[in-house]
Formats: structure tokens, C-alpha cells, sequence
């Protein structure tokens, strides 16, 4: 398990390739948050296993005839991240669940905009993947009053709340078309800003 979490996280870190075909569309663009970022050690971060019950998980993907296994996933060595597993059976994946994870600036010192201008940069320049040369496009989707970046083919989704907390929802759910995927993901993606947000204020 913290073998996936590093491979996340160096995923989540890792530099941007072009890719012209990414982002070419004005309406597939989001705008960079200029707001001031605040100091990451500042900055609390909630479990990222309250970030969605398993009922509602349950409701949002019609997961019948199984319980929801909630499991940290938490790396002891970073305290930029939190995440969790969300596993269920299913007799269409084998091992399914999602993966959310909450983040924030890694890079404060250096780059005090990170976390704004790397969901933005997904969907201009796309992502490259480990062993691969040519750079994954992202497409944008829309959650509430969050826009946020996606690919289809890597089963994830990233949107960022101004400077200072990054999102990210990992799918292991093969039967979802992409249609489906999106509409859950935004589903989830609301769920997941609420009750972050009430965490908050605790």
C-alpha cells in the first residue's frame, strides 16, 4: 500500500511534457488562482477518510451486495498528504475502489503557486507517466463552483481549492464509461469540498 502511495505522489510531483493537443480548446482551459498562497505549515489537513461516507459513496455507485472497506493510506514521512482507500467487491474489477487524496504545496518555498498552476497545466500540457514519452491529454470538468482536470485513460481527476489544498480522485472501477466516470467523479468531487470544508471549521 505505500508502494501506491509513492508512486502516486511521484506522479503528483513529476515535471509536464507539451502536448499540442491538449488544452486546444478555449472552453477546456482553467485559470490559474492567483490568491496569495499561505504557508503549508500553516495549514492543517483533514483525514481524507471522512472526506466521504460509505453510504454515500455506496448511493453515488450504485455498489450493492458489498460493504465499503475505509482504509488510510497515509505516508508517516509526508505531512504534505493524506489519503485513502475506498475498496468494495465487484464482480466486474477485481480489487475496486477509489483512492482520494488531499495535498498541499510541497514546493512552498520555491513555488509559492504550485498547487493552483498544476491542475491548470494539466489540461494545456497534458502529463507524462512513467515509461512513457508522449504526454496524457486532460479534459476539464466542472463539480458546483470547481473546475477541475481529468483523464479518462489514467482514471483521475485533480481540482485544487485557491493555493493551498490539491485534490485528487483515482478510479479502479473498470466497468464506468467515460461519461459515467465524470458524473460520479463530480459527484464525489462535491461531496468531498463539503464536508472538507466543515472539517475546516471544526
Amino acid at each position: 500500500m505505500r508502494n501506491v502511495l509513492f508512486l502516486v505522489i511521484i506522479m503528483l510531483v513529476m515535471g509536464c511534457k507539451n502536448d499540442p493537443k491538449s488544452g486546444s480548446q478555449a472552453d477546456n482551459l482553467i485559470k490559474p488562482d492567483n490568491s496569495e498562497a499561505v504557508d503549508p505549515s500553516t495549514l492543517s489537513i483533514p483525514n481524507a477518510c471522512e472526506m466521504i461516507s460509505e453510504a454515500t459513496l455506496q448511493s453515488i455507485l450504485n455498489i450493492t451486495g458489498s460493504d465499503v472497506n475505509i482504509n488510510e493510506a497515509n505516508d508517516p514521512g509526508n505531512t504534505s498528504a493524506k489519503s485513502c482507500f475506498f475498496k468494495w467487491d465487484s464482480a466486474d474489477t477485481p480489487n475496486a475502489g477509489i483512492l482520494i487524496q488531499i495535498l498541499t504545496n510541497p514546493v512552498y518555498s520555491e513555488y509559492p503557486q504550485y498547487i493552483s498552476n498544476y491542475v491548470s497545466s494539466k489540461l494545456t500540457e497534458g502529463e507524462t507517466v512513467l515509461g512513457s514519452e508522449k504526454a496524457t491529454r486532460f479534459n476539464k470538468f466542472t463539480a458546483g463552483d470547481i473546475n477541475g482536470a481529468y483523464s479518462f485513460d489514467q482514471s483521475r481527476f485533480y481540482w485544487n481549492l485557491g493555493n493551498n489544498y490539491l485534490f485528487m480522485l483515482a478510479f479502479n472501477v473498470s466497468s464506468l464509461s467515460e461519461d459515467k466516470m465524470v458524473e460520479v467523479a463530480e459527484k464525489i468531487v462535491v461531496e468531498v469540498n463539503k464536508n472538507f470544508a466543515s472539517k475546516l471549521k471544526e
